[in-house]
């Protein structure tokens, strides 16, 4: 089970509450949290694309850290954790994504992955004055764009690049990354043309679990998605994102989750978020979008970890066995819940059998030796 932090480059991470612990987005606080999880072997952090918030009276991811500058200075501090940057594909050329990319890859010597969006927040294409495509549409573009941006990587020659959206003469772009072919990519689509394009064209697929109940529809959700990749001659990794409140007994956690949920949840901001995702993607019906709203004030529609290290533990475990090949955790107090989940959490996932020992010879390696595989291994 490969491990990461996620959203912490956004006020609030994914926690819609007005509890005074929230995440401050700061640079101090990013860069203790950033090098906590490095020390600690999980595998990578992924920041969020945001570009403005969603109001109410936390005014939930009104600030945040733009994600390439941002994985770029976090790359520069660390020597082993894989570094993501997140991009809206209709709101960046993929020219200059590749120039970007790549020079994280070097930033990084070879830790960094690429996890692309179509876009579903219309507010921010107003911004950027850019139209929002039909839904399907929006992964037809999202092809053609990851071709262009695959041949800026990998081709050394210069070359002409023609599609239905893309009309490039002449394009000539170095260096070229570090990891040959290039850097892995995810995806977090939802909707069936989400999936088709994530199981043929990605490496990742970051999944909202659908079924909170029962495991078992979960473990169908990941299989057929596992089954499509195949069908394609491709093989995908599945990622969720998991919310953490562990606390020493059961009532503890139990309670610190009603308490910023239920009495300190911005169900106003939670509303605005849903309105728009409802309308803009397919991930979710509005049914499900419904009965998922107290997981979306809790940590971004994320699967809850609630309760001791050993239930947590025991929790990831079937997710793991459900086929779940990576988890990406939020908490509502990073810097101390992290402290935490390193201190009593990660030593029993390795209990367990879920985690390799972070081995001291791993800690003390050369960078070089350490970072050339860490990306590619996200993806298998």
């Amino acid at each position: 089970m490969k491990l990461g932090v996620m959203a912490f480059n956004c006020s609030h991470g994914s926690t819609i509450t007005t509890v005074p612990e929230a995440w401050t987005l700061n640079w101090p606080d990013t860069r203790d949290v950033v090098q906590m999880v490095d020390r600690s072997g999980m595998e990578t952090v992924l920041p969020v694309g945001r570009w403005r918030g969603y109001g109410g009276p936390s005014d939930f991811n009104n600030c945040t850290f733009e994600s390439f500058t941002w994985a770029s200075a976090i790359g520069a501090l660390t020597d082993y954790v894989t570094v993501l940057a997140t991009v809206h594909v209709p709101l960046a050329h993929p020219l200059m994504v590749a120039k970007m990319t790549s020079t994280i890859d070097h930033v990084t010597n070879g830790r960094f992955a690429l996890n692309i969006v179509g876009g579903w927040f219309k507010n921010e294409f107003d911004m950027f004055g850019a139209n929002m495509r039909p839904h399907d549409d929006r992964y037809k573009y999202a092809k053609e764009w990851l071709d262009f941006l695959r041949q800026a990587w990998t081709d050394e020659n210069e070359f002409d690049f023609e599609s239905e959206s893309f009309h490039a003469k002449n394009v000539w772009s170095q260096p070229k990354p570090i990891q040959k072919p290039h850097p892995p990519v995810m995806n977090a689509g939802g909707s069936p043309a989400a999936q088709d394009f994530t199981t043929r064209y990605c490496d990742m697929n970051f999944v909202i679990l659908k079924d909170r109940t029962f495991l078992e529809g979960a473990q169908k959700q990941i299989a057929q998605l596992k089954t499509m990749a195949r069908s394609h001659g491709r093989e995908t990794r599945i990622w969720i994102h998991v919310y953490v409140v562990c606390r020493e007994t059961e009532k503890e956690a139990k309670d610190y989750l009603n308490h910023y949920v239920y009495e300190k949840g911005d169900w106003e901001a939670a509303g605005n978020l849903l309105k728009i995702f409802g309308m803009q993607t397919e991930t979710l019906d509005v049914k499900t979008l419904e009965s998922h709203k107290a997981h979306f004030i809790a940590g971004h529609g994320g699967y809850p970890l609630v309760g001791t290290a050993e239930q947590i533990v025991d929790e990831l475990g079937k997710l793991a066995d459900i086929g779940v090949d990576g988890c990406l955790i939020s908490w509502v107090d990073y810097k101390n819940e992290l402290s935490q989940w390193i201190d009593e959490v990660l030593p029993l996932t390795e209990q367990a059998g879920l985690r390799k020992p972070f081995a001291p010879a791993q800690k003390s390696a050369s960078r070089s030796q350490r970072s050339r595989v860490d990306s590619a291994a996200m993806a298998k």
